[in-house]
């Protein structure tokens, strides 16, 4: 079954926004086919060493002093936790990059953590991707598909004359 048909029926979806992701109270999330990103406003002066975030290949927890716990839970997909890191940027916001583990095909999420309320997947705009950008094997998928439905094409044309 797929993501947006197992979301049939669910009546609290929040739209996506332009990152593929969700707005939230506390934080927002986008995120590409490698990566999640997760973005905490915080108030002036917030150091690093204040914060907490734990990162783990099946779970997450960021809490923030004065806030509290931000998110935290089990996330949707396991993460790589080495490729994952957090900084604060512009000494106004926690940023939270993590890294996808299932990077063979094209996987959205719709929630960070369990628990969460789901992005409607209905409204994902996905970003363009260029053929050039892709790799080898990925090229040659799109390759084939294009000739098998150029022939589908010619072999129409052939029947209706």
């Amino acid at each position: 079954m797929s993501l947006v048909a197992s979301q049939e029926g669910l009546a609290d979806l929040i739209p996506c926004n332009e990152q593929c992701g969700g707005n939230y109270t506390l934080y927002t999330f986008g995120q590409s086919e490698k990566e999640v990103t997760i973005t905490v406003p915080l108030a002036p002066g917030t150091r690093a060493k204040s914060l907490r975030v734990d990162i783990k290949v099946r779970h997450l927890r960021i809490e923030i002093p004065g806030k509290g716990i931000i998110l935290a839970g089990e996330l949707y997909k396991p993460v790589n936790v080495d490729g994952s890191t957090w900084c604060i940027q512009d000494g106004r916001e926690l940023v939270v990059v993590l890294t996808k583990t299932n990077i063979q095909y094209e996987e959205w999420w719709p929630h960070v953590v369990a628990g969460e309320r789901q992005i409607d997947l209905k409204t994902l705009k996905p970003p363009s991707i260029r053929f050039s950008d892709l790799d080898g094997g990925a090229q040659a998928t799109v390759a084939k598909m294009m000739h098998e439905q150029h022939q589908k094409r010619a072999d129409l044309a052939l029947a209706n004359t």
